[in-house]
């Protein structure tokens, strides 16, 4: 008779750590870090591109775009009203914070490969996500 249970719980062990890999941003704007508390910024990542946004009050936007996949990260931006609040960019191992006077209601991230890496670069790819609602 086989026993189940140890591979059962490394399969929930390694799955536990898969999700947590997924959700932990490895960098963050220091002023954020009291409205992190506050319960009212929220982080989000594909592949190497991260954004946190805080809706404490007026909307803070935040992007950063390490070392992977994309070169350049994209996060497009609406607010609560359905407004289109335009394009927050960083280029690889760059971030960048833009306060907006309204919340926001929902972004779309974008992450951009390119085919060569000697200058000039050519785009070659741009990935998307479907519109998120924060």
């Amino acid at each position: 008779m086989k026993k189940t249970s140890g591979t059962l719980a490394k399969t929930a062990g390694a799955l536990g750590l898969a999700v947590a890999a997924l959700t932990t941003l490895s960098a963050s704007p220091a002023a954020a870090s009291t409205s992190a508390t506050a319960g009212c910024t929220k982080y989000y990542k594909l592949d190497n591109i991260q954004v946190q946004v805080d809706n404490c009050s007026d909307g803070w936007v935040w992007i950063y775009t390490g070392g992977g996949t994309y070169y350049t990260g994209t996060v497009h931006l609406k607010s609560n009203f359905d407004k289109d609040l335009g394009d927050v960019k960083a280029d690889r191992g760059k971030a960048n914070a833009t306060k907006y006077y309204v919340q926001v209601g929902s972004i779309k991230i974008c992450g951009t490969k390119y085919l060569g890496w000697t200058p000039p670069l050519s785009p070659w790819w741009t990935d998307c996500t479907t519109e998120i609602h924060v």
